[in-house]
């Protein structure tokens, strides 16, 4: 099989999930080749190339950002000459702009599989305007072209009732957790996690792993956590991420009288070690395509989860996890009773099923697998049900946390 993956950004979970998608399949022996951009980059996507170049396949540069251009007419003849040239039996879109310039009907012919995977539609971000109804109304006129991906029901709900996708050309396959690399650490391991991040001895440390950006309402939490920062001096907020918000954060956290202990840790390309010196995790998000990749690596860790009930992680306080505490999106003071009831329970010491999910749900066997059948399915072709044929290892940082880089995802 000949595959080719178009993605757009080159960074954060959207990048994450094609990098790991793309070494599964070379796991599997099926030849990739990657159309993507590094307006938005890292050194994972510049690693990546390397290793789609390594293994014989081709790659393009197509230089746009999430925004709409002028240059995205270039990119998609540039994408329509490669397609030419690799002549690849399956071609999958990831994020929205790379959704839109593949499925431009001059680009890919009509008798080859297309599938598109949009990672969160801009309009799931509810917000009122031209833009969400004009990109609204762009997805709705490709609605027919290939087979869209979702990553959860409710995105692929909104697709169906927003913007007319099929149902006959719809499939829902989640975001996955690399459960080899993510596994609750060794009393060592947390131990220097928690002196690198500058926890002291004694302290429980929430985190928080995204871009500082509307999407994920960091606000919300810092917010929420105030008042319980106040009563317990031993608590400390922790925030791996960098965004356009950061200065408001920065701001809001010294009115809040907060700041003290607040720790902002930055970028990270691997997170692990973040995730080593925390307690819990939290997340506040507006949205999300589907579970994100961060609460899936805290539940292989085992970690507890305060999450919002929001489009893409409705159904998480239904999944059967053992510490998950949910509010609704935006609900400051749902948020604080989350947090309280999550802190109250932490002296129980509570035996967790959460790694155990993470394993029977979300291991790359079961979500990339599915993709892969899917692709079978649409040559022909038998699903797969027997285990690799060749064993290729994932480079150290696949399928890592969408530890958000500083810029928001407008299309993503």
């Amino acid at each position: 099989m000949n595959v080719l993956e178009v993605v757009e950004p080159g960074v954060d979970g959207v990048f994450r999930h094609v990098e790991g998608l793309v070494q599964f399949l070379a796991s599997r022996a099926i030849r990739v080749s990657l159309a993507y951009s590094d307006v938005r980059g890292s050194e994972g996507l510049r690693q990546l190339v390397r290793e789609v170049e390594g293994q014989g396949g081709k790659t393009l540069n197509l230089q746009v950002g999430n925004k709409p251009s002028p240059q995205d007419l270039l990119a998609a003849v540039k994408l329509r000459r490669l397609i030419h040239d690799v002549q690849p039996d399956i071609v999958h879109a990831h994020s929205s702009k790379a959704g839109g310039l593949l499925r431009l009907p001059f680009v890919a012919a009509r008798s080859k599989p297309v599938f598109y995977t949009p990672h969160a539609y801009y309009g799931m971000a509810r917000r009122v305007g031209a833009g969400p109804w004009v990109f609204d109304r762009v997805e709705s006129m490709l609605a027919r072209r290939g087979t869209t991906i979702n990553i959860s029901p409710d995105e692929a709900a909104f697709a169906r009732a927003r913007l007319g996708v099929p149902t006959s050309r719809q499939r829902v396959i989640h975001n996955p957790v690399r459960t080899d690399r993510f596994r609750p650490p060794s009393a060592e391991e947390r131990r220097a996690a928690r002196q690198t991040f500058g926890v002291p001895d004694g302290a429980v440390a929430v985190g928080t792993v995204g871009r500082m950006c509307f999407q994920k309402d960091p606000e919300t939490l810092y917010r929420a956590l105030a008042p319980l920062l106040k009563r317990r001096p031993e608590l400390v907020l922790m925030h791996l991420g960098e965004g356009e918000l950061m200065g408001e954060l920065k701001r809001l956290s010294g009115s809040l009288g907060i700041d003290r202990q607040l720790r902002f840790a930055g970028y990270a390309e691997n997170p692990l070690s973040f995730y080593h010196a925390l307690d819990a995790l939290a997340m506040t998000s507006r949205y999300e395509a589907g579970w994100p990749i961060v609460i899936l690596e805290a539940l292989a860790l085992g970690l507890p989860v305060v999450s919002s009930r929001a489009p893409g992680t409705a159904d998480i306080d239904k999944a059967g996890l053992s510490h998950c505490w949910t509010a609704e999106a935006g609900d400051v003071a749902g948020f604080e009773l989350a947090l309280t009831a999550l802190l109250d329970d932490l002296p129980r010491g509570r035996p967790s099923n959460h790694r155990e999910v993470a394993l029977a749900r979300f291991s790359p066997e079961a979500c990339f697998g599915a993709v892969l059948g899917e692709y079978r399915e649409a040559l022909g072709q038998p699903r797969p049900s027997d285990p690799p044929v060749q064993q290729v290892p994932l480079r150290r940082g696949a399928l890592d946390g969408a530890a958000a880089g500083g810029r928001d995802l407008e299309l993503d």
